[in-house]
């Protein structure tokens, strides 16, 4: 089955999806990992699983923007829960740091990918809706065909 092109919603939902992977996965989880690379070796872990859910996040939107909605589905899962893992630990030591005050806060740098997320899933069902329209529709047909057409159909396939 051929992919359909897309509509403008759904170019709306992949431009959000970037703008939210350059705004958390590119930007904020790049200053993390330099940070601790450079500065702060001892929780250089962090940027590891930074790093891996940054790139398994872009493999996932540039399925999306290759129109394939239903494979993109489990590098999308997959990449928010990497990613997620050390914006976590990140939020629970910062936490502990009353005297701190980071602006903007690691919530704001992080949980967007969370949005990535959702907006994925949306594409994935709107795909999985289309096919499954399709096939319905396609069947319908065959069921109000007369029957002669449907015995010679039968007879050709």
């Amino acid at each position: 089955m051929k992919r359909p092109a897309d509509k403008p919603v759904h170019i709306v939902a992949k431009a959000a999806m970037t703008a939210v992977y350059l705004w958390s996965c590119f930007f904020w989880s790049g200053v993390a990992i330099l940070n601790f690379w450079l500065n702060d070796p001892v929780d250089s872990h962090l940027s590891v699983w930074f790093l891996a859910g940054s790139a398994v996040l872009l493999a996932a939107l540039v399925l999306c923007w290759l129109r394939f909605y239903i494979i993109q589905i489990l590098p999308s899962i997959v990449g928010l829960a990497v990613y997620l893992k050390p914006a976590r630990e990140m939020m629970d030591k910062a936490a502990d740091l009353k005297e701190v005050v980071f602006k903007p806060t690691f919530e704001q740098r992080y949980m967007p990918v969370v949005g990535f997320a959702l907006l994925a899933l949306a594409l994935f069902i709107a795909r999985v809706w289309q096919i499954a329209s399709a096939r319905a529709e396609k069947k319908r047909e065959f069921n109000d065909l007369p029957t002669e057409s449907i015995l010679e159909k039968r007879r050709d396939e």
